[in-house]
């Protein structure tokens, strides 16, 4: 269909609105390369590595450099990487502990619609769409390297579904089970060693996708691995001992992954760009003895290396470093779990001494990988990415919890640590480096979390930001180039062991402002912050700005789903850590109406013209078409059966509380929003007999927003058109 074609179809006005960034990825002249389209420009590699319980305060350059305490930590490897790019300095986690946040991170959902929340270890995301999926439709190598804990299996008891050769990956060499992060030195005991086990010593596992696996021509040693539900198998095998005995997992990793990157950069798929998402486990709490080597000698808690970090060098093959293989990195029985940074031997105690030691074996890591880069010519074409899944924890430290966060300021200038629904718990140190575009030296208060990976990815490798993420693109605020879509920060936790008693934790932020509340304190008393002027979260605003409360109160139902739809929703099963009383109460509430006092949002529809992998948003793509609000139904109506796409926005009016079915039935994709909550959601072709979500409602206006792709579905409300 050619665009005069289209647009007398359509026969509307060529009128795109001002909130959309101008953008051109949704014509057709204008598809990627990776999707058959004349060429689009070079997709970077892209490496996000993701620390677990590493603080906002932790790194220098956030916070460290500025303390005057002799117990600092010191990070000039990190400091010189972030001086280089660009400090998010208000990115944050959508919930203050490992599983969710990861969970969140892959699948690009937040809290309120994620299908795996809490501490569930080891339940299975929903692999149907994740950070690597995306990425592999535009043509990507996809690695994983270090902790999981997302997949199924181990402390679940459920079927592995979703290990990360399984959720689009295709390649993994790490922990699968959450329990394994808690120890930096791992290895194969035969007899001893059950690599299904969470509870008993662990080998680091190597794993392929079916695919990737054919491809490398079947290497021997693997067993293809396929549990019941899985929709596709996996082959694995435990690393051998020589590659990972007695090395501390920073540098194991760290060496693993330099040792992918030169591999792909010298094999035939070497024009191709990869991903690779690298998950530290440093500074999680280490010492478990369950999962750990046997054989160390030195069982004292919070593991340190076993040496000092090994020379750097100007050799483009390994760069010196960590070097898979490399006695330097490889200690003993007796030398595992004992080395110092000379740096920090004076400090008082053992934790303060192991934590800064960590820490700055991190900071090596990371210089390592940097410098390796550069050695290899893939600095500029490269997107780094390094931030963290939740804020510090004080676990094996002394002394533990909030005492020891605040003994070496790992939270920085805010308040709460790790499962902590306050800034310090949900604040992350994060960092982006890409020379030559980004700009060096840049700093962004910009309020973003986790979930805006999944669009800042497609985006930078040419496709279409999916409509299935809760996040938006950061692009435009990294670059400088194009509108900044804003990005709506809401999380919940259900308090899995803070000592605090916090019941079920909420929070959403708007501008300077975080409400949050937690329901097994105060009664459930809504609190506010300007974190801003407050970071530290000391004078609660609730009641001299009753004003603020009332208004954003209600997104703290409106930002999610009951979790008892979840499966509605989206088709995947929902899984917690328990039935959280405060929860079941906020399940329970119907979706409020707009306030009184916010005028009707008017009804509208913008038509897009292209070929796209999945359902865009289409908010962050230039239209072709503004439809008159009188004509949407009979326009829509009159669609072509592809190639096209709409956005469209509308309300729904109620008399009276009561629940209400919503329908969408057709082939055609299909994403549909009630305010800010993600009611129904499936792919072109995936749900041809539908989905349908009850949910309860109050009396009055409700907005909702549809992103369509051709053939365009048929969307009802209790049986009546949406649209019309």
């Amino acid at each position: 269909m050619n665009r005069r074609d289209f647009l007398k179809a359509a026969g509307a006005f060529a009128l795109a609105p001002s909130f959309l960034r101008a953008q051109t990825l949704g014509m057709p002249d204008a598809l990627p390369a990776a999707l058959g389209g004349p060429g689009a420009g070079k997709r970077p590699n892209i490496i996000l590595a993701l620390c677990d319980d590493l603080g906002w305060g932790d790194l220098g350059a956030f916070w460290q450099n500025s303390r005057k305490a002799d117990n600092k930590i010191l990070t000039p490897q990190l400091d010189r990487a972030i001086a280089e790019g660009c400090r998010l300095t208000n990115h944050c986690t959508v919930a203050p502990v490992c599983v969710p946040a990861r969970a969140s991170l892959m699948t690009g959902k937040n809290q309120g619609h994620c299908n795996v929340r809490d501490n569930t270890f080891d339940h299975a995301i929903d692999p149907h769409m994740t950070l690597a999926t995306v990425l592999k439709a535009g043509g990507y190598a996809t690695w994983h390297i270090g902790k999981w804990g997302i997949g199924g299996g181990y402390q679940s008891g459920t079927q592995r579904t979703a290990m990360a050769c399984q959720a689009g990956f295709d390649y993994s060499y790490g922990y699968p089970a959450h329990l394994h992060g808690h120890s930096y030195y791992h290895c194969f005991v035969e007899g001893k060693t059950d690599i299904d086990a969470a509870t008993k010593q662990s080998p680091v596992v190597e794993s392929y996708s079916d695919a990737a696996y054919a491809a490398a021509g079947r290497p021997a040693g693997f067993e293809r691995d396929q549990a019941p539900g899985a929709k596709t198998p996996q082959w694995r095998r435990p690393a051998p001992n020589e590659e990972v005995r007695f090395v501390y997992d920073t540098d194991l990793f760290t060496a693993k992954a330099k040792s992918l990157i030169r591999a792909h950069q010298e094999g035939p798929a070497k024009d191709a760009p990869f991903f690779l998402h690298l998950c530290y486990t440093t500074v999680h709490g280490s010492g478990n003895r369950q999962v750990a080597d046997p054989a160390i000698a030195c069982t004292l808690p919070f593991q340190v290396p076993g040496g000092p970090y090994p020379a750097l060098s100007d050799d483009p093959a390994t760069g010196g470093g960590a070097v898979l293989g490399d006695p330097a990195i490889k200690g003993t029985a007796d030398t595992a779990n004992t080395w110092i940074h000379p740096d920090f031997r004076g400090y008082k105690t053992p934790s303060q001494r192991r934590y800064a030691t960590t820490v700055r074996r991190l900071d090596d890591a990371i210089g390592d990988l940097l410098r390796f880069l550069r050695l290899r010519g893939l600095e500029r074409d490269t997107l780094f990415v390094f931030t963290s899944d939740n804020g510090p924890a004080g676990e094996y430290l002394a002394p533990g919890g909030i005492k020891w966060v605040a003994t070496m300021e790992s939270a920085g200038p805010f308040k709460g640590m790790k499962r902590w629904s306050y800034e310090g718990g949900l604040r992350e140190p994060t960092f982006v480096r890409w020379p030559g575009t980004v700009p060096a030296g840049k700093t962004s208060d910009l309020p973003c979390s986790l979930p805006c990976w999944m669009p800042t990815f497609a985006e930078a490798a040419g496709l279409p930001p999916p409509a299935h993420a809760d996040g938006v693109s950061l692009l435009p605020e990294l670059t400088g180039h194009g509108r900044q879509l804003p990005c709506r920060l809401y999380t919940e936790y259900a308090d899995g062991g803070s000592g605090q008693g916090f019941g079920f934790e909420q929070s959403v932020r708007q501008g300077n402002l975080v409400l949050l509340r937690n329901s097994g304190r105060n009664n459930g008393a809504p609190e506010l912050y300007d974190v801003v002027a407050d970071p530290a979260q000391t004078r609660d605003l609730a009641k001299e700005r009753p004003d603020d409360v009332a208004r954003l109160l209600p997104l703290l139902l409106t930002c999610r789903i009951p979790t008892d739809k979840v499966k509605d929703a989206c088709g995947a099963p929902f899984v917690s850590a328990d039935r959280n009383k405060g929860r079941a109460a906020v399940d329970a509430q119907p979706l409020p109406a707009l306030p009184k006092e916010i005028p009707t949002p008017p009804t509208a529809a913008w038509l897009y013209q292209g070929r796209w992998p999945w359902v865009p948003d289409f908010r962050a793509l230039m239209p072709v078409h503004q439809v008159p609000a009188e004509r949407i139904a009979t326009v829509l109506a009159k669609l072509p059966k592809q190639g096209v796409g709409a956005l469209v926005h509308g309300v729904l009016e109620l008399p009276e509380a009561r629940e209400v079915t919503f329908e969408a039935k057709g082939e055609g994709g299909c994403q549909l929003w009630l305010h800010e909550a993600h009611i129904l959601e499936y792919e072109a072709g995936d749900c041809a007999q539908g989905r349908r979500i009850t949910l309860s409602l109050a009396p009055g206006r409700h907005p909702w927003r549809a992103c369509l792709t051709a053939p365009l579905v048929t969307l009802t409300a209790d049986g009546k058109p949406l649209i019309g």
